[in-house]
């Protein structure tokens, strides 16, 4: 993408025809969604076409509006991974009772190499009110950092048949799972765009090791009839190494801010701060220094006599170790030889931390942990399926830092539901139609702050439908 902080420079309202905005209903869009139709809604919202805007942009400025042709953001990551495995089969009677142990170890060894494109910032310019630009050389090249680590994962899977239609099953494992691509980036990113108190980036360690997880499981399957079931399970993950992204302020480059040194000061006490009335301080006062060109309306940061900006970086500091344990219930019944039948399962899934909107510190916490549910009735029988499944998610936590922006917030995706179907036919050449729909009752998503009224998000993307062919040859 490309922002041009000047690009209204040269226009005035006459440039721009009346009919390219067109008035559109704004609760419309969003007619299942309680208080859309209130009276204190924006009743409509005026929309227009990107690809005309562009053209009429390019012809009074003559800049085409279009993508940089060279890259700001660079990321590469290179993971080079050996493994061998070794597994030990064993079946074998306990009295008159059946039983199966299997026993598994996994040695896999990691190498990463993580580069990133770094572009040389040479200042910031102030170009509106609460919007100041990183200006970078056309300078860059990649950094590059590497890392390697390696781990040995044994695993034990057993079950008995306590009776022909009741089994329990137990099992151990360790696991690693890689870490995020951002988090193992190497090298550091500044976002373009700064505001008045401070700029938002990244950095990452390609050294990061992965999540280490210890795997307890145990269940039993109670096999009533043909096609029937009912199962209850346990489980617990000890997981270590997991990664809290933290935000540290930092001044990389010293680059000074225009929006907080000696004439901004200066102009806001002779303007009272307004933001516009500061900017045109400074533009009379200083318009004939190089730091300052009043055609662009761009004001340079002035070294050393403005303070370097602070960026808020996030960065993959903190290894935490959580436990994670929940139940999961499983039931499925068929009636008899006529296809029909039903499924249901639920899961309950809990951690041993979790974010305390009562701080506004930097947290720790797992991120999409919920409760979840499905009921599915369904048909399967002479090639035809039919399915109704019915979908629930519990409110989960989404993100501790909302857009990048450095604040400590938490964004929670409320609890969502929603109802698909689908209905197929598979012919004996192997042919399959379906025609299938997925969110019929047209429910819409909202995320929320640390209070339910603090509303961050609503989405409501509408009910799909599908219509297929599949051939399996």
């Amino acid at each position: 993408d490309n922002q041009y902080a000047d690009w209204d420079a040269p226009w005035s309202p006459e440039d721009i025809p009346d009919d390219l905005f067109v008035a559109a209903c704004l609760p419309c869009n969003f007619d299942n969604i309680p208080g859309a139709g209130d009276p204190g809604f924006f009743p409509e919202m005026f929309l227009f076409d990107f690809a005309t805007m562009a053209a009429l942009r390019e012809q009074v400025t003559g800049q085409a509006s279009r993508a940089p042709e060279a890259f700001t953001n660079d990321l590469r990551a290179k993971e080079e991974t050996t493994a061998a495995y070794v597994q030990w089969l064993m079946n074998f009677d306990i009295g008159n009772m059946n039983s199966n142990l299997r026993v598994g170890l996994r040695y896999e060894k990691t190498d990463v190499t993580s580069s990133s494109l770094t572009p040389v910032p040479l200042w910031i310019d102030w170009v509106a009110n609460n919007e100041f630009f990183v200006t970078y050389s056309g300078e860059q090249d990649f950094t590059t950092g590497e890392g390697d680590y390696d781990h040995w994962l044994p695993s034990i899977d057993w079950n008995i048949s306590v009776r022909d239609d009741l089994i329990v099953r137990a099992s151990y494992s360790q696991t690693i799972g890689r870490q995020a691509w951002d988090d193992i980036q190497g090298g550091q990113t500044l976002d373009q765009l700064v505001r008045i108190t401070s700029g938002t980036g990244s950095t990452g360690d390609p050294g990061l090791e992965p999540l280490e997880s210890k795997n307890y499981d145990i269940s039993f399957e109670w096999y009533y009839g043909e096609g029937s079931y009912a199962s209850v399970g346990y489980f617990r993950k000890d997981v270590d190494n997991y990664v809290a992204i933290a935000t540290r302020a930092s001044t990389p480059f010293d680059l000074p801010h225009p929006g907080q040194g000696e004439w901004f000061n200066e102009c806001a006490g002779a303007t009272g701060g307004d933001l516009s009335l500061i900017r045109e301080c400074i533009f009379e006062r200083y318009g004939d220094t190089e730091y300052v060109d009043v055609d662009a309306g761009t004001i340079q940061g002035v070294p050393g006599q403005d303070p370097p900006a602070v960026f808020n970086l996030s960065t993959p500091v903190a290894q935490n170790n959580v436990e994670i344990d929940g139940w999961e219930f499983a039931f499925q019944h068929l009636f008899g030889d006529s296809g029909f039948g039903f499924s249901a399962n639920y899961t309950m899934v809990d951690a041993d931390i979790a974010y305390d909107n009562n701080s506004t510190a930097d947290q720790f916490a797992i991120l999409g942990l919920s409760d979840s549910a499905n009921i599915v009735g369904f048909y399967d029988k002479n090639g035809w399926i039919a399915r109704l499944a019915w979908n629930w998610r519990d409110e989960f936590l989404a993100n501790t830092n909302p857009g990048g922006q450095g604040q400590p917030n938490p964004t929670y995706t409320e609890e969502y539901q929603q109802l698909d179907a689908i209905v197929s036919y598979t012919f004996e050449n192997g042919v399959t139609l379906f025609a299938e729909g997925f969110n019929l009752t047209d429910e819409y998503s909202r995320a929320v702050g640390r209070n339910p009224n603090m509303a961050r998000y609503v989405t409501q993307t509408g009910p799909r439908y599908g219509l297929g062919v599949r051939w399996t040859y």
